[in-house]
This record gives structure tokens, sequence and C-alpha cells, in this order.
């Protein structure tokens, strides 16, 4: 089992900054250069984080050659060195308050999983993360409602209300090519500046961020598990890629408000690595 230092360090990895927690002694001169962060703002954090972060120049890359129909379809273990990160470097440090952060009673082990039945969330197909360690997140009651989590004990079925499943994939950042000089827009230019996700978790997986745990020394991949409101939703690439689209513009208050309607983050997996 992975323990939660190890869902910690994978915060920071998914943030690219040092993450901290109130709970746990932190170092020297920290204080005077956090930002706290809380489940709420968690996409919008890990968004912003992409700007500067040379795997999601990776992501991005691949992501446009898929939605412009030249992409391979790679197995995701060649893309694990190529996307493995380091933070200790990194001048941004974020706190958090890992009380108000993780929900323990929502944690589940699917690493020795293999579904022999199909799932459905929010009306879509949920493909479960099997093979992958989930650690919940405090969701419940900090935003409009519970419904669009569905209910906690139920069968494979949908219940009315809730909204399907998906893992993070890229961000708006490489999308609209703020990472300059990767990106020209020209006649495949045709998806658009958004948060882009998958519903399929070895989709994902091509574009998890690796590390090595400084607690353990062992190797992990790290990605968030979302809910997407599906009013808010693009399907491409045969419902390969969802997009949740942020317009050019958008100033940070609304961007926060569009992202807590739209895409809401409750778990975060780790898979170790071989």
């Amino acid at each position: 089992m992975i323990d939660q230092d190890v869902a910690l360090e994978a915060l920071g990895i998914i943030c690219n900054a040092r993450v901290s927690s109130v709970q746990r002694p932190r170092s020297a001169g920290m204080h005077c250069h956090e930002q706290q962060m809380c489940i709420n703002n968690l996409i919008c954090t890990m968004v912003d984080s992409e700007q500067t972060c040379r795997v999601s120049e990776l992501n991005f890359r691949h992501l446009r050659s898929v939605l412009q129909g030249s992409g391979q379809d790679d197995d995701a273990g060649g893309f694990a060195e190529a996307h493995m990160m380091d933070v200790s470097t990194t001048s941004r440090n974020l706190v958090i308050d890992q009380n108000e952060f993780f929900d323990p009673p929502f944690d589940y082990d699917f690493t020795h999983l293999k579904d022999t039945e199909t799932y459905f969330r929010g009306g879509a197909v949920y493909e479960r993360p099997c093979g992958w360690q989930r650690f919940g997140l405090k969701v419940l009651g900090k935003y409009d409602g519970n419904t669009w989590l569905g209910t906690r004990y139920r069968s494979t079925q949908s219940v009315p209300g809730e909204w399907p499943v998906s893992y993070h994939g890229t961000s708006k950042a490489g999308a609209d090519g703020i990472i300059s000089g990767f990106y020209e827009p020209g006649p495949g230019d045709v998806y658009g500046r958004g948060i882009y996700s998958t519903p399929y978790i070895k989709e994902a997986e091509k574009y998890a961020k690796s590390f090595v745990s400084h607690k353990t020394g062992k190797k992990y991949m790290a990605i968030l598990q979302n809910r997407i409101n599906p009013r808010y939703r693009e399907k491409h690439n045969c419902d390969k890629y969802w997009l949740v689209r942020i317009p050019k513009r958008t100033s940070d208050e609304e961007e926060q408000r569009m992202v807590e309607r739209a895409i809401r983050p409750y778990g975060l997996l780790l898979k170790q690595l071989n």
C-alpha cells in the first residue's frame, strides 16, 4: 500500500511545486513564500503550473498529434522515463491542510482488480482505474451539493444527476500555445482552448507525470480522477478526449468559476512503476 506521505509528494509533481502540509514541519524560509492550496483551486493551480513544465510540453505535443490525426497509439510505459519529474529545485511552494484535503474513507486500492463488468457513471462508461491506488479527496459539501458524485454504495449503474468520470490529460496552456515555440496554430487547430481530459485510464497514462519518492526511493505515476459536468463537456476524437472550453482573456476569477462548475477532482491516483 502507498501511504499518504507519497501522495503528498505526488500533489507536488502534479502542481510542479513543493507541497507541504500544515500538519508537518516545514523547511526554514518556506513560510514567507507559500501559497495556500485547497480542493476547490486544485485544478486551476495544476493548469497554471503546466505553463512552465517540461513534461507538459511533451504532453501537449502528443495530444496535438493525436487530435490532428497523426499520433501513434504508443504504449504508456514508453512515456514514464520521459515524464519523470523532480520538484526539489522549484521556487514554487504550496501548503495544504491535509485534514481538509484528503478523505481516507474514500481511498480505494484498485491495484489488483480486473473488471469483468461494465460500469457507468453519469450515463457514460466508467473505466475504473484498475492497477492504481486512489486517495480520496475531501470534496463533500465543498460545492453546490453532492449530487454530482452520485451515491457511495451502488452497482455498476449510474444514478440521476451524477457526472461522468474522467482522468486529467493536459491543459489550456498547451492548447492555446502559451508554451511559446511549441505550437503554431494552423488548419489542424480545430479543438480549442481549455482543459482536456479522457474517460480512459490507459489513455491518461500517456500523460501521467512520474517521480521518484524521497521517502520510499520507488518510482510512481500520478493522475487526477475527476467528474465532468456534461453540460460543459465537448467530445473529440471519437469520445476519446473531453474538453472543458475556457475562452481567451478569461479573468482568473471567472476561470475559477468556470472550472468549479465544469470539472471537479475527487481522487488522486498513484501507480508504482517497476
